[in-house]
């Protein structure tokens, strides 16, 4: 009987794998990986499914003082066209921003940001990595010099040691937890989490001797120096590999550092240890931790819990480690990236910063801009110099007045949350997302519906390199664009709308003969180059055609660290992405040891500015845990999922999905937890409302006692809840990290106030 069901991927978080549906809707996993219960739910509840029982957007929304009306997608086209051109001319160019998500192609991504920054020239262009993986990115950026990662999932079934720095890939990341990390059972597994995860449960049920280190939160950098100050201690540094791969003033002054500095064990533990836990407890699960890494094989891995904790310099100290000890270039050796979102990868490597270009290149060097516009096709000028807003200034930022939303939420996902939605209320916000989603309708201007993902076609880049195709299995019932074909059809509006004008052609223009010509009926857009750059072959739908966007980007790419070539260095064609489970830009290795007595080098952003890695010192100030400088009672902890097992099932569902897969299964308010002895402490009992108050703002909900929980810290989901109860509320956005912009969402202090009956 012949196989009649389709294949796509499952995009619901960084992992990314294949997966086949059948006619009957049943979901299959025909990857290495797997599929979770998030995915598997999702298709089963949407393929076929009628628009109006999922939440659907329908056709284009336009406001008006009467509420919502429906419009055509010509006349939603010419709106956004014409609100672009006239908030450009009347406010400038920085008037504009676009904000991404990393659930866009990598195709949307590209022609996203060749608009808005190339042709448009505004530099307010930020994603969702940006709030999550940058600084994963940049700590491989402050050691090797290029953000790629270099390691690859099989690395965990051949490591000896494991180390999770702030990952709970039980409830985040379940198929390569349960494929590729639990099967490997001789490799002892050390999880540094301030909390008690769903993990930790499940790696200490596979064996006692898996270790937990529960240091306060913002300890990962000072743990690692001490792990790092051991090694040296213990003469149980690759000397030999230091010699060849590290900058020598670089290890010099690293290494002095390390055994000048206050990183022995006996001045470390006290300082990282919480309350809740004896001293002599932690200092024996510490040095066994510090053991591991004279291991053959380590693997370390981290995720957004580390990214939003110390930033850039929690990643680096990672790497660190990998340098001293030689783990890396070789089976069961390096750092694996795992993201939240399925392309936030492909957000990195295409420049999603108010201060970056595709390929990492600086918006600040004028000769990365000239590289930029010639690629684009653009007059060396046409970018701008001015830096970008930081997604974290968005809500005090006077020059926005539109914002372009891609698939995302920021009416719940930003930091300083009341800020950010009064902000929003100013803005011209035009929202491109599948399904209707009451918070951001509060805000909304102008609403496009794009396809989803069953729906739409195109490649994506996961955590470990790896380009694999979406397949379109499904067209939807309605008329839903794709991000590529609306961010093309509103260039090509534009370009209509300028009637054929064309700006001086002239090499150089100033600043200010620039703003002159914005104001001046944006003299500075070329209507032929908008409508040549965004007239791309299409499908019998109307939708553009992945190949041509795809040669763009290849094309693009030579010469640069991340060049899309294979491991044997030919150029990756859209048929390579299509096949099997697709190819692996670099090969399945980067930083391969071959035991030669040569020097080793490292890629910049260029591929032959190439030179030694650097150690990371890190500055003070990633080296204090948070509790002590605290100036409120508790440190609050966030993530994703709520304590107890009873929930794990429902967390793995909803994490990155909960807006897909309909607000039927939220709860209705979200609790905090509470250590025991806080709790004992100020009389709170399971269900009390309690208050959380700080500088930023407060909220009111139930609380929790759990010993999962260490003293001096509190646990709040970031899933949604009926009632509203979301950290962000209480997050601030003024401490970023300096290298990557990204908030450090996870450094909050409040107090919490017992609400008696």
């Amino acid at each position: 009987m012949a196989d009649t069901s389709k294949k796509t991927l499952c995009t619901f978080c960084g992992v990314v794998d294949q997966v086949s549906v059948s006619a009957e809707g049943k979901v299959k996993a025909t990857g290495s990986l797997g599929v979770c219960v998030k995915g598997a739910h999702y298709f089963q509840k949407h393929l076929g499914a009628d628009p109006t029982e999922v939440d659907r957007f329908t056709s284009p929304l336009l406001r008006t003082p009467y509420g919502w009306e429906q419009v055509s997608w010509d006349y939603a086209i010419d709106m956004v066209a014409d609100t672009i051109l006239a908030d450009r001319q009347e406010f400038g160019r920085d008037s504009l921003a676009c904000y991404g998500v990393g659930q866009m192609t990598l195709e949307a991504l590209w022609v996203a940001k060749k608009f808005f920054q190339g042709h448009l020239g505004t530099n307010n262009i930020c994603s969702n990595a940006e709030q999550c993986l940058a600084n994963n990115a940049g700590g491989h950026e402050l050691v090797f010099g290029n953000e790629g990662p270099f390691a690859a999932y099989d690395d965990y079934r051949s490591a000896d040691a494991i180390f999770f720095y702030g990952h709970n890939p039980a409830i985040n990341h379940p198929t390569v937890f349960q494929r590729y990390i639990r099967q490997n059972r001789g490799a002892v597994k050390v999880v540094i989490d301030p909390r008690r995860t769903a993990t930790v449960e499940k790696l200490q049920a596979d064996n006692p001797d898996n270790i937990h280190l529960p240091v306060r939160s913002g300890s990962d950098v000072l743990l690692n120096m001490a792990f790092a100050r051991y090694l040296l201690d213990e003469n149980a540094l690759d000397r030999d590999y230091l010699t060849r791969a590290v900058d020598p003033d670089s290890a010099d002054a690293f290494l002095r550092a390390l055994a000048e500095g206050p990183y022995s064990i006996d001045e470390v533990v006290p300082r990282i240890t919480p309350d809740s836990m004896p001293h002599e407890e932690m200092r024996r699960r510490v040095l066994r931790a510090c053991a591991l890494w004279e291991s053959d094989r380590v693997v370390s891995t981290s995720s957004v819990g580390i990214n939003q904790t110390v930033g850039s310099s929690g990643v680096a100290s990672i790497l660190n480690l990998h340098l001293l000890s030689g783990q890396l270039g070789a089976p069961g050796r390096g750092h694996v990236r795992l993201a939240g979102q399925s392309n936030a990868s492909a957000e990195l490597a295409m420049g999603y910063s108010g201060r970056l270009l595709p390929f990492r290149m600086r918006l600040a060097d004028p000769e990365h801009r000239a590289t930029m516009a010639r690629l684009w096709g653009l007059p060396p000028w046409r970018i701008s110099p001015s830096q970008g807003l930081p997604v974290a200034s968005f809500a005090t930022s006077e020059r926005l007045r539109t914002l372009v939303v891609f698939g995302t939420n920021p009416a719940r996902n930003f930091p300083n949350l009341d800020q950010w939605r009064e902000k929003m209320m100013d803005l011209c916000v035009i929202y491109i997302d599948s399904y209707y989603n009451p918070e951001m309708l509060e805000y909304a201007d102008i609403v496009l519906p794009c396809r989803t993902k069953h729906e739409t076609s195109g490649i994506f880049l996961n955590g470990e390199r790896r380009l694999q195709y979406m397949e379109a299995i499904e067209e939807p019932p309605f008329e839903a664009w794709s991000d590529v074909r609306i961010v093309s059809a509103v260039a090509r509006r534009i370009a209509g709308r300028l009637e054929g004008a064309e700006p001086p052609t002239t090499p150089a223009l100033s600043p200010e003969e620039i703003e002159a010509l914005v104001t001046d009926g944006n003299g500075d857009l070329s209507a032929r180059g908008l409508a040549e750059a965004f007239d791309f072959p299409v499908d019998e739908y109307g939708e553009i055609l992945s190949e041509p966007v795809w040669d763009e980007i290849r094309t693009a790419s030579r010469g640069f660290y991340n060049e899309f070539v294979d491991g044997s260095g030919q150029a990756i064609t859209l048929k390579d992405i299509q096949q099997g489970e697709g190819v692996q830009w670099g090969g399945e290795r980067r930083y391969s040891r071959n035991g030669s007595e040569e020097e080793v080098l490292f890629p910049g952003v260029f591929a032959d500015d190439r030179h030694r890695a650097r150690f990371h010192l890190p500055p003070p100030e990633r080296l204090v845990p948070f509790s002590e400088r605290n100036t409120r009672e508790f440190v609050l902890i966030t993530g994703r999922g709520q304590m107890g097992g009873a929930s794990h099932r429902n967390d793995v569902a909803m994490f990155n999905s909960a807006t897909a897969t309909g607000t039927s299964g939220w709860p209705d308010r979200n609790s905090v937890y509470l250590n025991t002895a806080d709790a004992e402490r100020l009389g709170v009992t399971a269900g009390l409302l309690v208050r959380l108050t700080n500088d930023i703002g407060s909220l009111v909900c139930p609380a929790e006692p759990s010993a999962d929980v260490p003293a001096g810290h509190l646990y709040l989901t970031f899933h949604p809840d009926r009632a509203g109860t979301h950290p962000n509320l209480l997050t601030s956005s003024e401490e970023c990290d300096p290298l990557t912009w990204q908030p450090l969402l996870k450094d909050t202090a409040v107090d919490l106030t017992p609400l008696r009956p």
